[in-house]
């Protein structure tokens, strides 16, 4: 039953990129290694310098390729992937939006796509994502931002006690172990399965240009259907870890947006008390960082280097 699932089913993959050939290049290997079920790959390069156009040209014949003048960013990328798909009248049932660094490691990607078939209500998935071999991401999914959920997850809650608070990052080690298949608010874009007639009247939002996006469609996917996480299917995420303090902040600023969207009307006490929140949240991690080298050989530095950006970060947004 499966295996005409597999060939009844098409696939469309809607990779953004920008100056990263080698992770690109890892990405779309995997692609073509552990997917068996017929897809095209659409690559948007955002006006790389690295070569990656040509190189994707001469290298993989077989994928569409588009080129921006200049780094449009995730939103505007993907979108144009899908008003391609639009404008030539491409047949898919699911697009994938996956990032450029992002990479399968075997064929469990056939179980979501075989879940979703078999649950029509459902719009839109997301498998466990990895960090590395043995580390899962934080970040991958929650539920909608707010003050309550930012609470939970900044200081513990959704992560000690995950069946009973829903922070706006889920715990995924808890839900993983468990195989939980859970139903979300939002789930990340690192590689966000979307069905057909989702895609059809949707668009990421484009006042966001990276970070953020992916909560903020979330927010008219759920309209149309469920979200949820998979936790029998995964994808591994291997981020740049020398990425520039002002991009690694800029998921701060993103979220900061996308809530004040969220909560128009708002005052802006609302926000600066979940910015609090935030600075409370990563003062408690660096103290226990702390707690943690004292008795034992590790110091994580760089993540207690890490923390303390995001923390001043947030601390001089608010004086703006």
């Amino acid at each position: 039953m499966k295996g005409s699932f597999q060939s009844r089913c098409q696939i469309v993959f809607v990779i953004p990129t920008w100056n990263r050939k080698e992770k690109l290049r890892h990405c779309l290997d995997s692609v073509k290694s552990y997917i068996q079920i017929p897809c095209r790959i659409l690559v948007i390069d955002n006006a790389s310098t690295d070569g990656t156009y040509e190189w994707v040209k001469n290298e993989y014949p077989d994928v569409i390729l588009i080129r921006n003048t200049e780094n449009e960013g995730f939103s505007r990328a993907a979108n144009k992937g899908l008003d391609y798909l639009d404008r030539r009248d491409i047949n898919f049932d699911y697009v994938v939006f996956l990032n450029d660094d992002a990479e399968f490691r075997d064929d469990s990607m056939h179980r979501l796509i075989y879940y979703m078939e078999k649950n029509l209500h459902i719009s839109a998935a997301l498998p466990s994502v990895f960090s590395g071999p043995h580390r899962l991401q934080t970040g991958a999914g929650g539920y909608r931002l707010s003050l309550k959920t930012a609470f939970y997850y900044f200081f513990g809650l959704s992560i000690f006690f995950p069946w009973l608070f829903k922070g706006f990052f889920i715990h995924q080690p808890y839900y993983r172990k468990k195989r939980i298949i859970l139903e979300l608010d939002w789930i990340s874009g690192v590689c966000l399965v979307l069905r057909q007639q989702t895609a059809k009247k949707l668009r990421f939002p484009e006042n966001f240009f990276m970070y953020a996006e992916d909560a903020a469609l979330c927010r008219e996917i759920i309209k149309f259907g469920k979200i949820i996480y998979f936790p029998l299917a995964q994808v591994y995420h291997l981020k740049e870890k020398n990425t520039s303090s002002a991009i690694s902040s800029l998921w701060l600023d993103s979220l900061f947006q996308y809530y004040g969207t969220q909560n128009k009307g708002q005052d802006t006490a609302s926000l600066r008390i979940l910015k609090i929140i935030f600075i409370s949240g990563f003062l408690i991690r660096i103290f226990g960082y702390i707690l943690i080298g004292l008795f034992s050989r590790k110091n994580y530095r760089n993540k207690k280097k890490e923390l303390l950006s995001f923390t001043q970060h947030v601390w001089e947004s608010m004086e703006r």
